[in-house]
């Protein structure tokens, strides 16, 4: 990973972001579903938010509402479209993610596929809803990873890799796989062991545990938000990004 900790630049083949808490600020329509499922099951919501930001849905409903009928993950399915529906007031875009993202679409030298890709815990059902509504001037990127395409979540890197994988594919990059550059953006502890697992980058945003949190699962740097990362360049030698005003541990 070609990386100058003086400026804070970084040059990579991808970047790789989580979406709920990275992109898309959803933690109050996220803990609000669960809470009243907690309420109607007897759960503690604490101890639940302790293991929920982040890991699948049907994961944290096996583990703490293993009656819960969850056949064909219709309680999945159920789950998230009640919290895209009926909190869709309370979700909005995390501070300059818009604006990253669209540097990120435009198209390089080298290729006209786009470099980046999104990888979520959440399903079909409410990650797509997700883009659609909060970022929908942003053109959804071909790879789009949710938590139906693996078979084990966060922080197992399966997710992140196969993002990688495709993105190698649709751009020709013949770079080895354990040679490819790759960065994650992730605001929560399981996605960043998914993205050191791998061997990324890591950059942890604030919008939902304290920067302590993040470096201590293992981030390179922490932000606040998105508009501290501008994309600088990006042609056949990669993508060189500008992270400013990082936290310090």
């Amino acid at each position: 990973m070609t990386q100058d900790r003086n400026s804070n630049k970084v040059k990579v083949d991808f970047c790789l972001f989580d979406l709920d808490g990275t992109l898309v600020n959803t933690i109050k329509a996220s803990e609000a579903v669960w809470r009243n499922l907690c309420k109607e099951y007897g759960v503690n919501p604490e101890e639940l938010f302790k293991h929920s930001h982040g890991s699948k849905t049907g994961e944290i409903l096996e583990k703490f509402f293993p009656a819960l009928d969850n056949t064909d993950n219709k309680a999945v399915r159920d789950l998230e479209i009640s919290m895209g529906r009926d909190y869709l007031d309370s979700v909005f875009a995390v501070p300059g993610a818009k604006d990253l993202l669209q540097q990120l679409n435009i198209p390089s030298p080298d290729t006209t596929e786009r470099k980046w890709a999104i990888v979520t815990s959440g399903s079909h059902y409410i990650a797509f809803g997700w883009f659609k509504s909060i970022l929908g001037d942003i053109e959804k990127p071909d790879v789009f990873i949710t938590a139906f395409d693996v078979k084990t979540g966060k922080p197992d890197p399966e997710g992140y890799a196969k993002a990688r994988d495709q993105l190698a594919e649709k751009t020709c990059l013949k770079t080895a796989t354990d040679q490819i550059k790759t960065i994650v953006f992730e605001d929560a502890p399981v996605g960043i062991l998914a993205g050191k697992a791998m061997g990324a980058l890591t950059i942890g945003i604030t919008t939902t545990f304290p920067k302590d949190v993040l470096f201590n699962a293992g981030a390179d740097f922490v932000v606040e938000d998105l508009t501290h990362v501008k994309m600088l360049k990006n042609d056949q030698n990669g993508i060189v990004l500008e992270i400013n005003d990082s936290l310090s541990r």
